[in-house]
């Protein structure tokens, strides 16, 4: 497991270590679920996802829903985590699904998203390439859809969630950043190990990027974790005086 994950598992173990019982969907599961809840604390995991025949293999969600997370209407306020698991880059329109996520968080709930970097090589690469050129790489060199039942879902990869726009959306919406991590993947590092002459040219291109944008541009990073806490909403304290019985 790449070592981000397990920092990433780490904090989450910590974090949620006091909450006792907990509500958790896990938004596209797929046939299994990506984060771990801690030990002590009760979870009943609730999975969405658009693919049934892949929710019919899931064993460990205790509720099932086949849907779309941007157009299903999930109940308010109603999970204490929310993990969404490198799924946001095959939806058209991503704004709609955290629009989703955030109507059904309760009050210090968290979120927890994985995205590709879309601003990195790997993630240009990915959002410019035809469909079935992304399926021959799979095929060709990850070997992951070799799998029955595994159908590759086509990819958008909009710009909407890119680390900076996903940032600007938590503080346009009253949610705090409690963990973020940019990173290159132990795969894309152990890729570019193994075959040198992509890695010169991984590497050319970067050196190009960081010339043309003045530094101002890591294409390096492929990919994007953060957790976000939905805040309380402040008690609003009346200041205006009040009246003795004998006044009235």
């Amino acid at each position: 497991m790449d070592r981000e994950i397990i920092k990433l598992q780490t904090f989450v173990d910590t974090s949620l270590s006091d909450r006792g019982a907990i509500k958790v969907l896990e938004a596209g599961c797929g046939s299994h679920s990506n984060i771990k809840m801690p030990e002590n604390t009760s979870t009943y995991l609730v999975g969405i996802d658009i693919s049934e025949e892949q929710l019919q293999m899931n064993s460990v969600v205790n509720e099932k829903i086949v849907g779309d997370i941007q157009s299903y209407i999930l109940p308010s306020s109603d999970f204490d985590v929310i993990v969404c698991w490198w799924v946001l880059e095959h939806v058209s329109h991503p704004e709609k699904a955290l629009d989703n996520f955030l109507h059904s968080m309760k009050e210090d709930g968290i979120l927890i998203l994985a995205v590709p970097n879309v601003l990195s090589i790997k993630g240009l690469i990915t959002k410019y390439t035809p469909h079935w050129f992304h399926i021959w790489v799979h095929r060709s060199f990850w070997k992951f859809f070799s799998v029955e039942g595994f159908t590759p879902f086509r990819t958008y990869l909009k710009f909407s969630i890119s680390p900076a726009s996903i940032r600007r959306y938590a503080a346009k919406n009253g949610l705090s950043i409690e963990y973020s991590s940019l990173y290159e993947s132990q795969a894309v590092r152990e890729f570019r190990g193994k075959h040198k002459i992509v890695n010169m040219g991984w590497w050319l291109l970067i050196q190009i990027i960081k010339v043309l944008s003045s530094g101002k541009i890591d294409v390096e990073p492929t990919e994007f974790m953060i957790v976000l806490k939905k805040k309380k909403e402040a008690t609003t304290v009346s200041t205006a005086p009040v009246q003795s019985v004998a006044a009235l």
